[in-house]
């Protein structure tokens, strides 16, 4: 594993220094709720969790008649690395459920956990468009131009991500639910216990802060069944903090062909917490998939570096200003208190004086 992981990490290495691009931004840059990552890394110095719980339901009527029901936890952590466009991305799928089919015996059921996805990997951002700031001036000329799609939208942000996958236990080889059944009968369904994956992410930003996402990719490299698959998400702006969510999945093996379909919502507390809500569905039978689900990502922001945009630093030193001018109004509140009680202390005291003198 170690190799694999050595490797796979001098591969970035040899592309990073011809490939710098500033990747941070003021605002949480999650990858949540759904499995399609965005094109943009995440700077050094930042640190980030996004876990999700959700209901699962899968059924495939004309196998067995089999039927798994459980609970499903993702958990990825992120962080920058070295420069500001190399990110390492930590993914885990754990699922704990109740699988039952019929055999020869009756039906059969039981128990079981395991995790479904175990990965590392490593995103680097190969073209950054919005570094060229020209691109994007407002047409001075043309109000509708401003508003509708631009030519210059079509031109994507571009990531590569390479990564290593560790199968533990063998409990859902392939992330297949049913395994056990296909296990009937020879050869017993296995997946390595490590196999690669690569993927290519783009990223288009248009229409007033719609935002299109695509990966296409093959993992478990080096297993007997192979895997392609697509994806694309679509993040749709319904209010300031609130945003509707589209996804579609498309896999494709010897093992299996599904299209999941997934719609949600995003909410942005603040600049470093988000959460999120989702459904998701097959739309095939065989077998029948069913998601739903919350999630939380959070930001732990430590990035400091010379290169920070001069909008981030305008709003560091006015919220740092604001800070400084409440502390100062309150010690003149305080102040004002503090003559207030010794002004009213003098005259107890002058009133008490002209008393005695008559």
């Amino acid at each position: 594993m170690m190799n694999h992981l050595r490797a796979t990490f001098c591969f970035f290495l040899l592309l990073i220094s011809s490939l710098v691009s500033s990747q941070y931004t003021p605002i949480i840059n999650s990858n949540r709720p759904g499995f399609t990552q965005g094109a943009f890394a995440i700077a050094p110095g930042v640190y980030q969790l996004e876990f999700g719980a959700s209901y699962r339901q899968d059924r495939f009527a004309s196998l067995a008649d089999a039927k798994s029901t459980g609970a499903g936890f993702t958990l990825d952590l992120r962080t920058g690395l070295i420069l500001q466009n190399l990110e390492l991305i930590y993914r885990v799928d754990y699922q704990s459920d109740q699988i039952s089919f019929n055999n020869a015996s009756g039906r059969l059921s039981y128990n079981r956990a395991g995790t479904k996805k175990n990965t590392l990997g490593f995103k680097l951002l190969l073209f950054d468009p919005f570094r060229n700031a020209e691109w994007y001036k407002p047409d001075t000329k043309s109000y509708k131009a401003n508003k509708g799609i631009r030519p210059i939208d079509l031109i994507p942000a571009v990531s590569l991500y390479l990564g290593s996958e560790l199968s533990i236990g063998n409990i859902y080889p392939y992330g297949e639910p049913f395994a056990p059944i296909f296990n009937l009968l020879p050869p017993a369904l296995e997946q390595n216990q490590i196999s690669g994956e690569v993927m290519l992410i783009t990223q288009n930003h248009f229409l007033n802060n719609f935002v299109l996402v695509t990966n296409w990719g093959r993992r478990y490299l080096g297993c007997p069944y192979e895997q392609n698959f697509m994806s694309s998400s679509l993040m749709i702006p319904i209010k300031k903090r609130l945003l509707g969510f589209v996804e579609q999945v498309s896999v494709d093996s010897e093992l299996s062909t599904d299209v999941f379909l997934t719609a949600g919502a995003v909410y942005l507390f603040n600049e470093n917490i988000q959460v999120d809500a989702f459904l998701s569905h097959t739309f095939k039978s065989t077998p029948s998939m069913f998601a739903a689900g919350i999630g939380v990502s959070y930001r732990i922001d430590r990035y400091n570096d010379k290169g920070i945009p001069q909008e981030i630093k305008d709003l560091r030193k006015q919220r740092k200003k604001n800070r400084m001018d409440r502390k100062m109004n309150s010690e003149k509140i305080n102040e004002f208190k503090d003559r207030e009680r010794e002004r009213k202390k003098a005259e107890r005291k002058q009133k008490k004086a002209s008393k005695k003198k008559k």
